[in-house]
């Protein structure tokens, strides 16, 4: 049996699935700039900037392109220790382009300048600009496959739906498809709870107001675990490290681009668009399918990843067997339980696709 507190100690500084940067070979930085943006609410953004990373090689026949999107508070290199020769993302193998979506990373955000006028975006736009990146950016025509954990599957999601059959297959880990009523109350709480800091002054600050993101991400803190994690905190000292990990987490960011992102991920609902329809919605997705949720989430719980997989004609359902709750599908221990068993999903699906 693992030994528990071993992995209590490590997997602390990878909440908010900003998975650990690892060591990983001919990474290329870039930035793809769109001239003009226009988001879903009409509002307009000249010189849209899409950060993104490459590893490995495009093959000849620009056949194995893989898209990695990230979590709400990851970036393009949120997902490094899954990448490299030999791993789950093999570089030997496939061409990894790891992307930041909108709001932060090397993209457009609102800390460039404008604040809290920066226009309101939604995962829908993230997608959007990300299939600018691939097609006008990198010149490529379709992908072998994209996705990644939470709101990263939210973007795959989107991507299915948007654009039937442009990623042969899409990665979903710790997913949801619709309206989640527990994510959405929580995002509020933690929005009302940072802009009680003074500094935070209606979102025209001189002072980032860290205290309130501090204090927020304590009322995160234990949706992102399951009970049974919880109780391996035996000490006070490791309860309060853990209490305050998140906070720690979320005091580095821009409080607008941090309020900004938890938003896209709150309002997330692919079934909006076909009135309510979750069924229609889904019934435009062509590629196959790797759903994955955390057996023990109860932020984003296994019950909304089955509502996917009743949705999508070509799934394949796999539930992690994790005590971590949500963090179960952002391991950054490569030999933890939930590292192997989530690698070798993701490479037994990439190489169904390969055949």
């Amino acid at each position: 049996m693992r030994n528990v507190r071993k992995v209590v100690l490590e997997i602390l500084t990878a909440v908010l699935l900003v998975w650990s940067v690892g060591a990983v070979s001919s990474a290329q930085e870039g930035v793809h700039v769109i001239p003009e943006f226009t988001f879903e609410s009409g509002a307009t953004l000249q010189n849209m900037k899409v950060g993104y990373l490459t590893h490995g090689t495009l093959n000849q026949e620009k056949s194995n392109a893989i898209l990695v999107t990230h979590g709400t508070m990851g970036n393009r290199n949120s997902y490094n220790v899954f990448i490299g020769p030999g791993k789950a993302l093999d570089t030997d193998r496939y061409f990894i382009v790891a992307v930041d979506a909108i709001g932060a990373g090397n993209s457009s955000s609102p800390s460039d300048g404008s604040g809290i006028e920066f226009p309101r975006y939604t995962i829908l736009d993230m997608v959007h600009a990300q299939h600018d990146l691939v097609t006008k950016g990198l010149g490529l025509t379709g992908l072998l496959a994209l996705g990644g954990p939470s709101m990263g599957s939210f973007q795959a999601v989107e991507w299915g739906i948007l654009y039937p059959g442009f990623a042969r297959g899409l990665l979903l880990i710790v997913p949801s498809a619709s309206f989640n009523p527990v994510l959405a109350p929580l995002i509020d709480t933690m929005i009302a709870v940072m802009q009680l800091d003074p500094n935070w002054n209606g979102g025209r600050y001189t002072r980032n107001p860290t205290e309130g993101l501090k204090r927020a991400g304590m009322v995160f803190f234990p949706w992102i675990w399951s009970d049974e994690w919880l109780a391996t905190l035996k000490t006070r000292e490791e309860y309060e490290k853990a209490l305050s990990s998140p906070g720690e987490g979320f005091s580095n960011w821009d409080a607008t681009n941090w309020m900004y992102r938890f938003l896209a991920s709150r309002n997330y609902d692919v079934a909006k668009p076909f009135g309510g329809n979750l069924d229609l919605a889904l019934g435009k997705i062509t590629s196959k399918v790797l759903i994955m949720p955390s057996v023990s989430d109860r932020l984003v719980p296994p019950s909304l990843a089955r509502l996917l997989y009743r949705g999508i004609k070509q799934a394949t359902y796999r539930e992690i067997p994790s005590i971590a709750g949500h963090m179960g599908g952002a391991p950054r221990d490569e030999k933890s339980m939930e590292y192997v068993f989530i690698s070798v999903q993701i490479k037994e699906f990439l190489d169904g696709l390969t055949k």
